[in-house]
């Protein structure tokens, strides 16, 4: 019987990603819990029950930008750097307006959330540009 074969060799996008979202979900888990940890250590550490939502939201937000630009990466690396430009930039408009909305609606703990927001939106930065360069070393 002539046709694929069962087992197939992965591609390196899917490898990567798999990859990818390990990492991603370690650092969602130590965004969680660094809040808790902080406070340990400095007890005036604000705590908002919001945190895990607010890692969850950008740990899913990364993920779907990730995946795209992965994926672009690997079909057509010349559109690559538009495709990363639209990505980040319709990332960054989806967190502006989540921080505006946030911060309207609960003005006593506007500060502490943005300067968590920051933290957590410099940690998954970090990893999505690693493993995208990474991944743009890999396919040249």
């Amino acid at each position: 019987m002539e046709g694929k074969p069962l087992i197939t060799e992965p591609k390196i996008m899917s490898k990567n990603f798999s990859r990818y979202m390990l990492a991603a979900g370690t650092t969602a888990l130590i965004g969680i819990y660094a809040p808790y940890l902080l406070q340990q250590v400095k007890p005036e550490t604000t705590i908002l029950s919001v945190f895990p939502y607010t890692v969850f939201f950008i740990f899913i937000a990364s993920a779907v930008g990730h995946f795209f630009l992965s994926k672009a990466l690997d079909k057509n690396p010349k559109t690559f750097i538009n495709l990363f430009m639209a990505v980040m930039g319709i990332k960054l408009f989806v967190y502006f307006g989540f921080l505006i909305v946030y911060v309207f609606t609960h003005k006593t703990t506007a500060v502490p959330f943005l300067i968590w927001f920051m933290i957590y939106y410099g940690m998954f930065m970090v990893i999505d540009l690693a493993f995208l360069l990474t991944q743009n070393s890999k396919t040249k």
